[in-house]
């Protein structure tokens, strides 16, 4: 199984973007290859260079749609909710046409449904939240780890070691120096949680066509 895991910002912003690259076999995830400063194209040519060996799971941290009308999505409104049950900041959940959302809203609605239309079946997409991935996968006492990690640099060390023992096989190769590849990498584990038989999301919200046409999984 190949998994992704894309850590995108807005459609000028290149070098905050990463992509990770995972192969899933024997209930094991293994870091196969990492993008950073990541463009459009990159992203297209990597999901080209992967999809003939196999249907490729993307899990892209952006909103893939938004709410007509404006704010919240139903989607939005039950993860902020589920959130906060696990202690996080209902900041953390933001509407994607907030005026700081909007760039990458709309760069992440381009990419969902143009790999979509270009690679159909071949690949299988659905939005992400890393922050809250990792908060639902902790133990209470350690949840502040996923309250820090973007600010901390020991933080993203312990979930960078955290990874690795979650069945995560990320070699040397990710940085902490910011929070991007971590996120990259927690958005491919709730991918693979959301592909694989033997996983299942922590929270999840289903695909809502014609507005909302991509599932949510934490």
């Amino acid at each position: 199984m190949k998994v992704l895991g894309i850590d995108l910002s807005g459609p000028s912003n290149h070098k905050d973007t990463v992509v990770t690259a995972f192969e899933a076999a024997d209930n094991h995830l293994k870091l196969k290859k990492i993008l950073r400063n990541a463009s459009d194209h990159d992203i297209f040519s990597l999901v080209g260079e992967l999809s003939p060996r196999g249907k490729v799971y993307i899990g892209i941290d952006a909103p893939l749609s938004y709410q007509d009308g404006g704010g919240d999505r139903p989607a939005d409104k039950d993860l902020r909710a589920f959130s906060k049950a696990l202690g996080m900041k209902s900041g953390s959940i933001m509407p994607p046409t907030l005026t700081r959302m909007v760039y990458l809203t709309m760069r992440g609605i381009h990419i969902a449904h143009s790999l979509q239309s270009c690679f159909g079946d071949q690949v299988a997409i659905s939005e992400v939240h890393p922050g809250v991935a990792l908060a639902s996968r902790l133990d209470t006492d350690l949840r502040w780890h996923a309250m820090q990690y973007k600010k901390e640099l020991d933080s993203r060390l312990y979930v960078l070691k955290w990874l690795t023992e979650k069945d995560v096989d990320l070699s040397s190769e990710i940085d902490a120096a910011t929070s991007h590849e971590l996120d990259a990498c927690l958005a491919g584990l709730a991918a693979w949680h959301w592909a694989s038989d033997n996983h299942s999301p922590k929270w999840s919200y289903p695909a809502s066509p014609p507005h909302h046409p991509f599932p949510f999984h934490c």
